[in-house]
């Protein structure tokens, strides 16, 4: 109960900073993601408890990421093509199958097809997220929804509870990015940049 709790709050902390585009929510992601790879691997979600793993790399690389400007990215944020979009999905499709067949072959989970599903989404967002891609919200979106559920069957409510606030923070987070995005294409250099209004 204790480490549910604890990597609720230290993930909701992260998901509220991430929306407010500052760097150290890597920082807290890190410690999230140390939290939560011990609770699921004492409840047996696999594949999630790997993905932690992921995570925890992943959080020094969007933390360095993060330290710079991209080029020709306007506010740093930017969005995906129509040709990104397929390739996005087909990137889903091939790890969806690659963790699936893992899953099955190698471990009891009882819930393989979701907790690949949900894996490799939560990849795919993760990278996004690295690169401030603002298509990152939408995929948390889906993938908050299904781990809502998963973490039902799992019985582990603080889970549950969070997956149901990240989606109402993912929808934020695409709103505010967007409008960020708009508000520094627009911006001359004496005009406040504003997050929420």
């Amino acid at each position: 109960m204790l480490l549910d709790i604890s990597g609720t709050l230290a993930s909701l902390l992260a998901t509220w900073l991430f929306i407010r585009i500052n760097r150290k929510a890597w920082l807290v992601s890190m410690l999230a993601t140390i939290l939560n790879a011990w609770l699921y691997w004492q409840k047996g979600i696999y594949a999630d408890m790997t993905l932690e793993s992921f995570y925890f790399i992943s959080t020094g690389y969007g933390w360095l990421t993060w330290r710079k400007p991209h080029k020709n990215q306007p506010g740093e944020i930017s969005n995906l093509t129509g040709m990104q979009w397929i390739i996005l999905g087909f990137a889903v499709l091939i790890l969806f199958t690659a963790i699936m067949w893992v899953l099955q072959r190698y471990t009891s989970s009882n819930i393989a097809s979701l907790d690949a599903l949900t894996t490799s989404l939560s990849l795919v967002a993760q990278w996004l997220m690295c690169y401030k891609i603002t298509a990152t919200w939408i995929l948390w979106l889906i993938t908050d929804a299904i781990y809502a559920y998963l973490y039902l069957v799992k019985e582990l409510p603080f889970h549950v509870v969070l997956m149901c606030a990240y989606l109402a923070m993912a929808a934020a987070g695409y709103r505010i990015w967007v409008k960020r995005q708009k508000q520094i294409l627009s911006l001359t250099p004496t005009e406040p940049l504003t997050y929420f209004s």
